[in-house]
């Protein structure tokens, strides 16, 4: 299997070199990633999707994150990025349908383990999607949760600890209901900046949308 390159760049997007996947994480270098949260409407509620991690992933395995996120591949364009979508939900997207939020830079320290990202935002309003109609990429992902997207905003904000999911996990015997109360210490530890300017951005284009 090739070794997966990925682009580095400084914290203002300035390319810099090529490294590996380890590399960039061992090192603590800046680099680009695709990130896509997806929201649908059910009885006048919007929805914020959250995938669950599996728990054989080799970084925070087990844990709630973004809808669909991954590394732009360092000969790939960030338009590249909806493939990821695909691959770990089965939903095939193109990268026009997405609404563009900017960049948020991110930040992960861990022993021997420091992720530095400019995350390029995206949103995919679908609007009559099911998280029954998801097809998981099970290496990657585990189940997929539904929450209130007010009420995200205000976990994200630190207005609330904990707020209720809705959805399912994928086991041997097929998917099995999951309803859980979650608080930030159940996510991918993303920089509290980061959560801010996501639930800030989205709200901003639901409103206006």
């Amino acid at each position: 299997m090739a070794i997966e390159k990925i682009a580095c760049v400084t914290q203002d997007g300035a390319l810099t070199g090529v490294a590996t996947r380890d590399e960039v994480h061992r090192q603590g270098l800046w680099h680009e990633t695709f990130h896509c949260w997806i929201v649908s409407r059910e009885l006048g509620r919007t929805l914020l999707h959250l995938q669950l991690r599996s728990q054989d992933k080799a970084d925070f395995p087990g844990l709630f994150d973004i809808t669909a996120a991954g590394h732009i591949a360092a000969h790939e364009s960030m338009k590249d990025g909806v493939r990821e979508i695909e691959e770990e939900l089965g939903l095939a997207l193109a990268f026009e349908q997405l609404t563009p939020l900017g960049v948020v830079k991110d930040e992960i320290s861990l022993p021997g383990f420091t992720d530095r990202e400019r995350a390029y935002i995206h949103l995919y309003e679908g609007m009559q999607i099911d998280l029954a109609d998801y097809r998981l990429q099970p290496e990657e992902v585990a189940g997929m949760a539904a929450v209130d997207f007010q009420a995200f905003f205000e976990l994200c904000m630190k207005q609330t600890e904990t707020i209720d999911a809705l959805g399912f996990i994928e086991t041997h015997e097929g998917r099995q209901p999951l309803k859980r109360k979650l608080g930030l210490s159940d996510f991918v530890p993303h920089q509290s900046s980061y959560w801010k300017q996501v639930a800030i951005r989205i709200r901003h284009q639901l409103m206006d949308s």
